[in-house]
């Protein structure tokens, strides 16, 4: 049993360090312009729901709450569906990640004038002022995670911006402060003068 455990461990570690080093290789190829997206018109109700699959084991493992709060119409955008999907799984992860266990998070999307709108928000340890101005910079990360055990490299926030940034959006961050929870928004310019 314990060299069951011990190769769990070996696992996670494993697929945790595959993960770091592709968004490592992902932040190089952008910085250097060497990442092409492959545009197609999609909604992103579809990149909501594979977003949810991908983040479900996390979120449940770590007895969270999600609910999605997606509309009935389509919400087309011009994009890159692999690298939108790779986009919010990383704001539901560090969500579930700086929020105490049986926490709330909401991942939302709308139309807000000519832009769709995407947003994650959690009820977790929220963000200072000062953080809020420096948090998608490359290695940037929470104090109060840090304390918690529940830091990573500070790589994911910054990576998240710039391929919103390559679809021509724009991600940012609000907090109330310290303790109240924080909210992401992805604004992409929308479609509209598609047929439904």
């Amino acid at each position: 049993s314990q060299l069951r455990e011990l190769s769990e461990v070996i696992d996670r570690q494993v697929i945790q360090m595959v993960r770091l080093i592709d968004d490592l290789m992902d932040v190089s190829r952008i910085s250097r312009g060497k990442v092409r997206l492959r545009l197609e018109h999609c909604d992103l109700r579809d990149v909501v729901k594979s977003a949810v699959e991908a983040v479900s084991p996390a979120i449940e493992n770590a007895h969270h709450t999600l609910q999605v709060d997606i509309p009935d119409s389509p919400l087309r955008v011009n994009g890159d569906k692999a690298r939108m999907v790779q986009i919010l799984p990383n704001l539901l992860n560090n969500a579930g990640k700086y929020t105490t266990s049986g926490g709330e998070i909401v991942l939302a999307a709308r139309q807000e004038n000519d832009k769709a709108l995407l947003q994650v928000r959690d009820n977790g340890i929220g963000l200072s002022e000062d953080k809020l101005k420096v948090i998608f910079e490359m290695f940037e990360q929470v104090e109060e995670a840090n304390e918690r055990g529940q830091s990573g490299l500070g790589i994911g926030l910054s990576l998240a911006q710039s391929l919103v940034q390559l679809h021509e959006g724009q991600l940012t961050a609000d907090s109330a402060g310290l303790g109240c929870g924080s909210t992401f928004n992805i604004r992409l310019p929308l479609l509209t003068d598609l047929p439904q």
